[in-house]
């Protein structure tokens, strides 16, 4: 091979193995470095364009960088093993039809087998063609990925179902000489990719569905345990009121013997039921403002530093439930960092802004080591996982609902989680 060829080789597998990676983050949802995941693809390209100088089957080079993008998605990214082989197995799958599509299309454009050789210019420049084609679907999942997560599974789709029309049509083409059992072989491998992505919609429904599932359940517990805590809260302000005027007697006592040291810390020792009791209206919905109060107030009392800032947008499609689901959860994740954490890490800093049609909900807290992640979710470092997970899939349901996203970042001992909500007015 031409020095050209070399590079060309070089620069289109390292492309593929990017864009590889990148699919299968998108798509499970997964969050990493994608400049060591660069870093890796340049690697890897130097070890797969080195094999094509040797007298390999292209079948076990394309089985070999299945494999070591296996490997790198469940070591970088952990990645679930099972679910992150099965996409880079038909990934490969895909690239190699569309390959061989570009290839005996721009044959059949030019009436010419030449382009069929996968060392000639022709091949070469459909190979190209390929590469910037998956360099747009990366670019139109990332904007629509955003938005709107079933979009990106629906460009995938719309890709597999176009390479199976194409092999479909390249059958009956008489332009350049294609056995038929190549196009038998293009013909089935198109049939197993949209299986595929039909099986890989299914088993996102399913787990979809088995989230929003377990969702409701979290839910109910949560409300339960909130509802329980009012509960016994209302029982001390009764309790508190019931003995108000034999408070009154203590303190009359006090002063009338000029005991002012004593009065003052009978009336402290009253002031902190009080607290605990009082109510601050942050956006109008009882449901949420107890909730924000009572984590508030659980803050205090372990000596964590809370600021808030918050402006909520009144009569909305947002329902009180979702709220309660995200913003428990967060409250809670930074309740437990930040009470492990030491003196100058023991914050909280909750912000409920209003940005036109979008409402984002930003929770920070100091905690003293980098949260572990296991299948591209946080984890708990408590034995009683059942309610104190850090599992953001949770919240990451509810924000679905509004076509919502959640990111999540580390830096220098803060940790920082973001869930952007789309929401629309109602009428009050």
């Amino acid at each position: 091979m031409t020095w050209y060829q070399i590079l060309s080789f070089f620069l289109t597998n390292g492309l593929r193995i990017f864009f590889g990676m990148y699919f299968a983050i998108t798509l499970l949802d997964l969050s990493g470095n994608m400049k060591k995941a660069a870093a890796f693809s340049a690697c890897v390209s130097v070890c797969i364009t080195v094999l094509s100088g040797f007298p390999i089957q292209q079948i076990y080079i394309a089985g070999a960088e299945t494999i070591i993008l296996t490997v790198i998605l469940y070591c970088l990214f952990a990645a679930n093993l099972r679910m992150s082989l099965f996409l880079t197995f038909f990934y490969e799958i895909t690239v190699a039809l569309w390959d061989f599509i570009l290839s005996a299309g721009l044959g059949v454009a030019f009436h010419s087998d030449s382009f069929l050789n996968t060392k000639s210019f022709g091949y070469m420049a459909a190979v190209w063609i390929v590469r910037l084609l998956m360099l747009g679907m990366a670019f139109q999942i990332k904007r629509t990925s955003k938005r709107n997560k079933k979009q990106s599974s629906q460009i995938i789709a719309g890709a597999a179902l176009a390479g199976f029309l194409g092999v479909v049509l390249l059958s009956g083409q008489k332009t350049i000489t294609i056995s038929d059992d190549q196009l038998t072989v293009w013909i089935i491998f198109a049939l197993l990719i949209l299986v595929a992505v039909l099986f890989f919609n299914l088993n996102r429904q399913y787990e979809m569905e088995k989230a929003i599932a377990q969702l409701e359940k979290d839910k109910n517990t949560l409300m339960e345990r909130d509802y329980r805590n009012l509960k016994n809260t209302y029982a001390a302000n009764a309790k508190l009121f019931h003995d108000f005027h034999n408070h009154v007697e203590a303190l009359y006592r006090y002063l009338s013997k000029n005991n002012a040291e004593e009065a003052q810390e009978y009336l402290e020792n009253l002031r902190t039921p009080m607290q605990n009791i009082s109510q601050t209206v942050w956006i109008g919905e009882e449901a949420i403002d107890y909730l924000i109060n009572s984590k508030i107030a659980l803050a205090i009392s372990q000596n964590i530093r809370v600021k808030t800032d918050i402006e909520f947008p009144r009569h909305t499609n947002i329902r009180s439930v979702d709220l309660v689901v995200i913003l428990g959860n967060l409250l809670d994740n930074s309740l437990e960092a930040a009470g492990s954490a030491e003196d100058s890490l023991r914050f909280i800093n909750l912000t409920i802004r209003r940005i036109n049609d979008m409402l984002i909900i930003k929770v920070e807290n100091g905690c003293s080591a980098q949260p572990a992640v296991t299948d591209g979710d946080l984890q708990t470092f408590k034995t009683d996982k059942t309610l104190h997970g850090w599992g953001l899939k949770n919240v990451r349901t509810a924000a679905e609902y509004y076509d919502g996203t959640i990111e999540t970042e580390y830096r220098d001992h803060t940790f920082c989680v973001v869930v952007t909500l789309s929401f629309e007015a109602v009428k009050a």
